[in-house]
């Protein structure tokens, strides 16, 4: 018999998308699954949809205070049995394929956690892009790639159970969690496997300065945590301190200069230069 796979789907105020997640996990091609819903202190009575008639594969569980999708992650995982976990979120769709495929893989690379592509969808812009870009490739070093870009997503992830057992989601980062878990995993020895296909398929949200001032404040909170691994690449510590300053600039122009100049420092980089000359 195929072996279990729990999904842990965490959830805070979305009653209005939960079923359409739900439904796109349950419809997986392969059906050995249970389904873990984290209701992480919702106030929408999100709980009203789930009663005793619901698929007998879905678990539901909640709490009252609302603690974050980290806390909800860990916990779901705990309280699920399967030999491998996925995590989906409460907004998301997955291709009906996407759990087969991974787990295929996943043997086949002999891996211990796989993640696909995802298809990011704009409905301001109503354009729709792949994530993350060409750059990234399999047949490249994991941990070298994830350290400049964030190409994880949680959505995207299958791991064996001893794993997830081990790492967990860092409950202190607001923004980020996926790249904090996934450069935990590739820095503690886990063979990470990249399966270049877009089986998620995720809607983003509109941009704003206080969105980017945040995204500052999550770079400066994962390279903190990160920096002996950052300190042995300094291409990928200019890349994240370019991120950085980029984030900054129009909200804090003295921030955004300060860590241009440590890209540069770090590693010298033309169009970094110039964006340091301009924003004097």
């Amino acid at each position: 018999m195929n072996e279990l796979i729990s999904v842990v789907i965490p959830s805070y105020n979305r009653k209005n998308t939960i079923l359409s997640c739900i439904r796109s996990v349950l419809e997986q091609t392969y059906s050995n699954l249970e389904v873990i819903v984290i209701d992480d202190g919702s106030t929408d009575y999100t709980y009203t949809l789930f009663n005793d008639s619901f698929d007998d594969r879905v678990k539901f569980f909640r709490y009252e205070e609302n603690r974050g999708a980290c806390y909800a992650r860990n916990l779901g995982a705990e309280l699920s049995s399967g030999a491998y976990i996925a995590f989906q979120d409460s907004d998301d769709i997955w291709k009906k394929t996407k759990l087969a495929k991974e787990l295929s893989y996943l043997k086949k690379e002999n891996a211990d956690m796989v993640f696909c592509g995802m298809n990011r969808k704009d409905p301001i812009h109503k354009t729709s892009k792949y994530y993350p870009d060409e750059t990234f490739r399999s047949d490249r070093n994991i941990l070298a790639q994830l350290l400049e870009n964030n190409a994880v997503s949680t959505q995207t992830i299958l791991i064996k159970r001893e794993v997830i057992n081990k790492i967990k989601f860092d409950v202190t980062f607001k923004r980020y969690q996926d790249w904090d878990f996934a450069l935990q995993a590739a820095s503690s020895g886990i063979k990470i496997a990249y399966l270049a296909e877009g089986l998620v398929d995720s809607t983003i949200q509109g941009n704003s300065i206080s969105a980017n001032v945040k995204e500052g404040v999550a770079y400066e909170h994962l390279i903190e945590k990160h920096m002996d691994l950052y300190n042995k690449n300094p291409r990928a510590l200019a890349a994240i301190y370019k991120k950085i300053g980029n984030s900054y600039r129009n909200s804090n122009r003295k921030k955004s200069r300060y860590f241009f100049k440590m890209s540069l420092k770090t590693q010298f980089h033309l169009k970094v230069f110039v964006k340091w000359i301009v924003g004097r």
